[in-house]
């Protein structure tokens, strides 16, 4: 990724959506993303890609015109 390489050159935790109908594969997914010291948020099956991508392309426009590309989607726990 280098269009938002300033979020995961930050020292923080990065969030990472992912999505699919496979358990043993989301758990090999999350398993790596973890190692790259990234916080693996599942999004649910097969169905939320297109919802995970969309959400991709509205980040990039909201870059885009103004916010700049020092921004990242994530989730917080209340």
């Amino acid at each position: 990724n280098t269009i938002f390489r300033g979020v995961l050159a930050q020292d923080k935790p990065v969030d990472v959506f992912f999505a699919g109908d496979n358990a043993e594969a989301k758990a090999h997914v999350a398993a790596f993303l973890e190692s790259l010291d990234m916080r693996p948020l599942d999004a649910g099956g097969i169905e939320m890609t297109s919802v995970l991508e969309w959400s991709g392309i509205l980040l990039v426009g909201v870059a885009s015109n103004g916010a700049g590309f020092d921004i990242a989607l994530g989730a917080k726990t209340l």
